[in-house]
């Protein structure tokens, strides 16, 4: 009967359509609705019941780690507990002063690396100027052609206009 049930709800759930007496075997009046609510409840007491006990059985592993804690420093002298807390401040003022050294090294290698950008800009302005200044020149020598080309188109109309002027002249003879 369970199995049937687990089964249906996975088709519905797939997407498949049930058929009338599926979706009432589903609905199953025999159970009323309370008793499904009442069994809801009592497994989530019974849950929160669970929970709260590992929770206290945390708390007296933490109490019951402390006190070994205490009990293994204790076999320790206090000379020996100064010891190693001075070999930790001689590491950490190492690693502080490495720290500082790669710092100073990156921040140098940062302004070299800005310095770079800036005569690379420089260098690309320069450029850019150069460039400039070619195109003006061609551009001068440009409007100079043009000009003699203008000058000689007109020159050469003049000059034809004048040997049709001296053949109109030999022909009338």
């Amino acid at each position: 009967w369970f199995k049937d049930k687990i089964l249906l709800v996975q088709a519905q759930a797939n997407g498949q359509v049930l058929q009338k007496e599926e979706l009432e075997f589903l609905a199953d009046p025999g159970t009323a609705e309370s008793s499904s609510n009442q069994i809801v409840v009592t497994n989530n007491a019974a849950y929160q019941a669970n929970d709260l006990d590992a929770y206290d059985s945390d708390c007296d592993e933490i109490n019951s780690t402390k006190i070994v804690l205490m009990a293994n420093l204790s076999h320790y002298s206090s000379d020996n507990l100064a010891e190693i807390n001075q070999d930790n401040k001689h590491v950490n003022e190492l690693l502080t002063v490495e720290l500082e050294r790669y710092r100073n090294q990156e921040r140098v290698l940062n302004e070299l690396k800005h310095d770079d950008k800036v005569s690379t800009s420089y260098e690309s302005s320069q450029e850019i100027e150069s460039l400039k200044h070619t195109l003006s020149e061609h551009l001068k020598e440009k409007e100079s052609l043009e000009q003699k080309i203008t000058i000689l188109k007109n020159d050469f109309q003049k000059e034809e206009l004048r040997n049709i002027d001296r053949e109109l002249a030999l022909e009338k003879q």
